[in-house]
């Protein structure tokens, strides 16, 4: 104790003791005290899988801000969709590389039902 913190009185609880914000080690011993008492619980039902989608067929291009990421075309992206679910994953967002030329301010080519994102989709659904 020093000058700053006030005397507790006799037989006074803590806030730590009231709050639990302490987290007391004879909690977290046996693996299974660790499992009932965890805070978070992530399972491959609580993932989704980027796919980066991409004009173009056996395209596999590199993201240079995302090392090991690629953008696929949609052959490759629908085999990537395959080994996700393979993999128990249950769902994909699916990201399109809109070429520039197409890009305007209202984002009108999403109404297209034949660009790429509603191509990849449709071809990921078969």
């Amino acid at each position: 104790m020093n000058k700053f913190t006030p005397a507790k009185p006799a037989g006074a609880r803590g806030v730590d003791e009231i709050t639990g914000s302490r987290r007391l080690r004879r909690m977290r011993k046996a693996d299974w005290s660790r499992r009932l008492v965890q805070e978070n619980r992530l399972t491959v039902d609580d993932l989704i899988w980027p796919i980066f989608v991409v004009e173009g067929k056996g395209v596999r291009e590199p993201i240079a801000a995302m090392p090991g990421v690629f953008r696929l075309s949609i052959d490759l992206a629908v085999k990537e969709a395959e080994r996700a679910a393979k993999l128990g994953i249950p769902a994909l967002a699916t990201f399109p590389n809109v070429d520039i030329s197409l890009r305007d301010q209202t984002g009108s080519h999403i109404l297209d039902p034949n660009n790429v994102i509603n191509r990849a989709t449709r071809a990921i659904k078969d």
